[in-house]
């Protein structure tokens, strides 16, 4: 029998049940003993989106791909609503999943291809007439309904594969890697676009990526997998600002690395120098040291002993002098190690110049030290 029209795609998913997507334990091992995901937890509240952020083979794609339903968990709860969806089908986890090559049918028009998954549901071509305008006006897409696809751009096709999977009114929204195969300038747009969507229609979203501008940029929350395991899951603040172990450090943004050993509470040697640092606890040992680039000032060199105290401080000769556009990347010789700056370009051009001694000056809060276990 045929459905009748549902509401609209805001009043729906405005209405929906405020409960959360849930992972306990989820686990996929493959028949010859591979662990792609190991033991994940997640609790995702309603309307926020969660970015999955990590290399190739993390396990972020396959845990998105078990939560729609594509790859069957080997272990563990998928829960939606307080429902365990682990064992139904694609088609009743009631989720929109868009994909990073569009997946749109090539001999359909663009209305065909956002009415799909309503045709799936029972619903007829002239009661979803209603729903696919609306989904393709939701996408900045109106009036090209009777288009082919490869009479599309990317942005535009990725917009309707966008479209269709909102059309559905899910309860989840699921997109993998959506924005690789777009050029530097769409992408911009579309993470935009993406995100106001997201927000005004509330709907608990999974993005898959890894870029983590778009995960710091987009997500309320970010998780970082390595190894099938969540390494860190906080707020993009949280991951950027406080990384708990050093490939977190080394992933999410630039960062400046070495070895280290703890001489005392809070304080480290570099080399013959000494450093302020949060040693967690420790009180000797061999550690990693970093230190992200732009929180490193340059000054006109200068005995150490007219330093605040308050800071970390060590001479360095400059090596080379980068010009990356918004950027200038400085590398320094500090005692035998690299050590590389960052500044924010004038429009004077940079001040300093190769073989140039310079003061290189940073807040202990902005050194981080991990032990051989992170």
């Amino acid at each position: 029998m045929t459905q009748s029209p549902a509401k609209g795609i805001s009043s729906a998913v405005a209405e929906a049940d405020p409960t959360f997507l849930s992972l306990t334990s989820v686990s996929k091992v493959y028949p010859n003993g591979y662990k792609a995901v190991d033991a994940l937890d997640v609790d995702l509240p309603e309307g926020k989106m969660l970015g999955l952020l990590g290399p190739s083979g993390c396990g972020k794609t396959t845990t998105l791909r078990m939560i729609a339903g594509l790859v069957q968990n080997t272990s563990g709860h998928i829960r939606v609503g307080g429902r365990d969806v682990s064992q139904e089908p694609p088609h009743r986890r009631d989720m929109g999943l868009v994909f990073q090559s569009y997946a749109l049918f090539p001999h359909m028009t663009v209305a065909e291809n956002v009415a799909f998954g309503l045709e799936m549901r029972g619903i007829s071509r002239r009661d979803a007439k209603g729903q696919i305008e609306e989904a393709l006006e939701m996408v900045r897409l109106p009036g090209l309904g009777s288009r082919r696809p490869r009479e599309l751009s990317g942005g535009q096709q990725q917009r309707v594969s966008l479209a269709r999977a909102l059309v559905i009114r899910p309860r989840i929204l699921l997109l993998d890697e959506p924005l690789s195969n777009l050029d530097a300038k769409l992408r911009d747009e579309m993470r935009v676009e993406i995100r106001e969507i997201q927000k005004r229609l509330k709907i608990t979203t999974l993005f898959v990526t890894h870029d983590q501008v778009e995960a710091l940029t987009m997500c309320d929350l970010v998780g970082v997998m390595h190894g099938g395991k969540l390494a860190q899951l906080g707020s993009p603040e949280d991951i950027y600002e406080r990384p708990n172990s050093l490939f977190v450090a080394e992933f999410v943004g630039r960062t400046n690395k070495f070895r280290a050993r703890v001489t005392g509470r809070n304080r480290i040697e570099i080399g013959s120098e000494t450093f302020s640092a949060d040693t967690q606890g420790r009180i000797s040992g061999d550690v990693t040291a970093t230190v992200r680039p732009h929180r490193i000032a340059l000054t006109p060199d200068r005995d150490r002993g007219i330093v605040s105290n308050h800071t970390n401080a060590v001479r360095g000769r400059l090596l080379r002098v980068t010009y990356i556009g918004d950027l200038i990347q400085y590398d320094l010789d500090i005692g035998g190690q690299e050590l590389k700056v960052e500044h924010h370009t004038l429009s004077s051009g940079p001040r300093h110049v190769e073989g140039e001694m310079l003061m290189c000056e940073w807040a202990p809060a902005d050194m981080f030290v991990y032990g051989d276990e992170s």
